[in-house]
């Protein structure tokens, strides 16, 4: 099954909640969260309710009052369109949360969450905006002089050591000690639903189709004490659960057209019989 953007978004939002646990406290995670009566939506906005207290954590630690998650799939970059559109979005969040405290963009932070070193918007934002773009810690750059803190994670150049979860986000899992680290870690947290979440979503990325067959990295879907069969046998059950209701729903509109096209035509054979019995043209 491909890992299409819905569940890229929501492991990837399920990866950043587990990375900021220890200060779960303080925090308010929000999926999709929507803008006023608009349609824009933004993939996920962390309120740190405590904006005065620091996040000693590489990804959080510029965190202010609302901080905004722009999450890029794996096969998709982030582009210059899609830089501004956040931008837009942050500030309508601004124009929304603002009512008896009045907020402004220091109270906004953005990070944009990405599977590859985003160079061309790197490029355009020091040539045509004469910006500054540094590399603060593996995996992080921050952006200066922006109208908000701005930062890149590239989830693929942050440690493991430090963002596992993030670093595991890929359709390639196959590195065992990381493999290794993340089945100790999901043990202990099993019974809660993100990290379900979370594993679900990465274990079904790492299904390959090769030759007409799926195929697997057998050993992360052991670790978890599944096989690639029942996540299969899951997708598809989920999938039926979505569709066949869809299909039924059809099959029966498609009868009830067939029954009324099936009463036109009598009606007007009916009608033709008259006219000819009583030599009507």
């Amino acid at each position: 099954p491909a890992f299409d953007y819905l569940a890229w978004h929501e492991a990837a939002s399920c990866a950043v909640q587990i990375e900021l646990r220890d200060y779960a406290d303080i925090l308010e995670f929000q999926r999709e969260y929507i803008l006023g009566k608009n349609s824009y939506r933004i993939d996920f906005l962390v309120i740190k309710k405590l904006s005065a207290q620091p996040i000693p954590k590489n990804i959080a630690r510029d965190f202010v009052s609302f901080n905004i998650f722009e999450i890029k799939g794996m096969h998709s970059s982030l582009t210059v369109r899609s830089y501004y559109k956040t931008i837009g979005y942050a500030g309508l969040l601004i124009d929304q949360a603002s009512g008896l405290e009045q907020y402004t963009s220091l109270d906004v932070h953005l990070s944009f969450l990405t599977l590859s070193y985003p160079r061309k918007l790197i490029k355009h934002l020091q040539k045509e905006r004469h910006l500054m773009v540094a590399n603060s810690s593996p995996g992080i750059y921050d952006v200066y002089n922006e109208t908000f803190k701005t930062q890149f994670i590239v989830t693929r150049r942050l440690p493991p050591e430090e963002n596992l979860y993030l670093r595991c986000l890929t359709n390639n899992l196959t590195d065992a000690t990381l493999i290794c680290r993340l089945s100790e870690d999901y043990t202990r947290h099993k019974d809660q639903d993100v990290y379900t979440k979370y594993l679900h979503q990465i274990t079904t990325a790492n299904i390959k189709v090769e030759r007409g067959s799926d195929m697997v990295c057998e050993g992360l879907f052991n670790l978890f004490g599944t096989s690639s069969e029942e996540i299969i046998a899951r997708a598809k059950e989920e999938s039926d659960a979505y569709y066949l209701p869809k299909l039924n729903e059809l099959t029966a509109f498609n009868n009830q057209l067939a029954a009324s096209n099936n009463q036109l035509t009598s009606e007007i054979n009916y009608l033709k019989a008259l006219l000819a019995q009583n030599d009507i043209p």
